[in-house]
């Protein structure tokens, strides 16, 4: 499988446009390859199912004769444009590997859709389940005991040393099998939890925050950076966003359907505002404000990507993610007098408990405090040593 990949590099490297064999996720393409000048960009940006690929560097439309025919001509028109492999005979070379998927049990996905499910959440049981399914074979599914559930639990904390939130997640999901789709006792099943890690969040001082914003030159990467930490949003928060959820007038953002299928609104700040029509005015968006490549919904993955980029050019040393932004956002405000209750209400919060952690990272008031050691600083007389 990696000789496409070695040729596609080798392909990529020449500086004209090359249209390339690329297998991409099972599915047998065309990559389009070379220098791509401004003419070349648009006419591939409008071409009918292009996509790009992060893995491979380059834009790729599904093979077909007619497509590779109609690419080659609309090229031609701008650049000079080859085609040094011949399509027909690579596909023979390299075949579609089979992927068996697990199959879930019978009317899981339905219930998890009936129920309304976030999509998240429907996906994370799923590959959850998925999982247990595999392990317990040759056992059916319909044969599980409460044994064979804790065997599971030993399995993932001992084998594959997973965190305790992708245990409680595997708990989840397997008991609203027993429970909603099999329909079975309650009780029976009750499985014990793990106690959970009281961690403290991770957060950015104002300086760093600055810091990090000012290394954004990229409009679209800095504007989505603005809206975490100026809202406090949730990566799924931002990426959900439609430019009628932004409220000049109130200065608000409206939240559709956030955690737990809450809506909310939030701060929506002057400066976001003004970036907002800036970039609105480089980005034609179709649904979503913030759109990947290919017109879809932007992923989270790039953005923590380019979140954690930012923070190392800024000489951050700690681990940043999009999440650090709605956390720094919380704990700022805290630091500038502004009460709970409202910090509460503008993240989302169920419970004030989830919102009082901050008050274990915010600094305000310690500025008054002196440590004990300070006061022995002259008798210890250490001007010496």
């Amino acid at each position: 499988m990696q000789f496409h990949l070695v040729l596609l590099r080798k392909q990529l490297s020449v500086e004209k446009i090359k249209l390339v064999p690329l297998w991409h996720r099972d599915i047998y393409c065309i990559a389009i390859g070379g220098s791509l000048g401004i003419q070349a960009n648009q006419i591939i940006r409008n071409f009918a199912g292009r996509l790009y690929s992060k893995t491979n560097g380059c834009w790729y439309v599904k093979y077909s004769a007619a497509t590779l025919d109609l690419l080659f001509q609309v090229l031609s028109c701008v650049v000079p444009v080859s085609i040094p492999v011949p399509f027909d005979e690579f596909k023979e070379q390299v075949p579609v590997p089979n992927k068996t998927i697990t199959p879930l049990p019978e009317g899981y996905s339905e219930c998890l859709i009936r129920m309304r499910y976030s999509e998240n959440t429907r996906t994370t049981y799923e590959n959850q389940m998925r999982q247990f399914t595999d392990f317990i074979k040759p056992l059916l599914i319909t044969e599980i005991t409460k044994e064979t559930v804790n065997r599971y639990m030993i399995y993932l904390i001992e084998t594959r040393k997973v965190s305790v939130s992708t245990q409680n997640t595997a708990i989840n999901a397997i008991k609203f099998y027993l429970e909603q789709v099999n329909k079975g006792d309650r009780t029976f099943y009750y499985v014990d939890r793990p106690i959970k890690d009281k961690l403290l969040p991770s957060v950015l001082s104002e300086e760093e925050m600055q810091k990090m914003l000012g290394c954004a030159q990229n409009v679209k990467h800095r504007c989505m950076m603005f809206m975490l930490y100026s809202g406090g949003l949730r990566i799924s928060e931002l990426l959900n966003l439609k430019w009628p959820d932004i409220d000049e007038s109130r200065n608000v953002i409206y939240i559709r359907g956030g955690k737990g299928r809450k809506d909310r609104i939030t701060l929506l700040s002057k400066l976001v505002l003004d970036y907002l029509r800036h970039y609105k005015t480089l980005y034609h968006t179709k649904e979503w404000i913030f759109e990947g490549p290919d017109g879809g919904k932007y992923s989270p993955r790039s953005v923590n990507q380019f979140i954690h980029k930012y923070s190392k050019q800024a000489g951050i040393c700690k681990r940043v993610s999009a999440h650090t932004l709605r956390h720094s956002f919380a704990t700022h405000l805290l630091e500038r007098g502004t009460d709970l209750r409202y910090i509460q209400t503008l993240l989302g919060h169920e419970s004030s408990l989830t919102t009082e952690r901050y008050t274990h990272v915010t600094k305000r008031g310690f500025e008054k405090l002196i440590s004990p050691l300070d006061y022995m600083e002259k008798s210890l007389n250490l001007s010496n040593q």
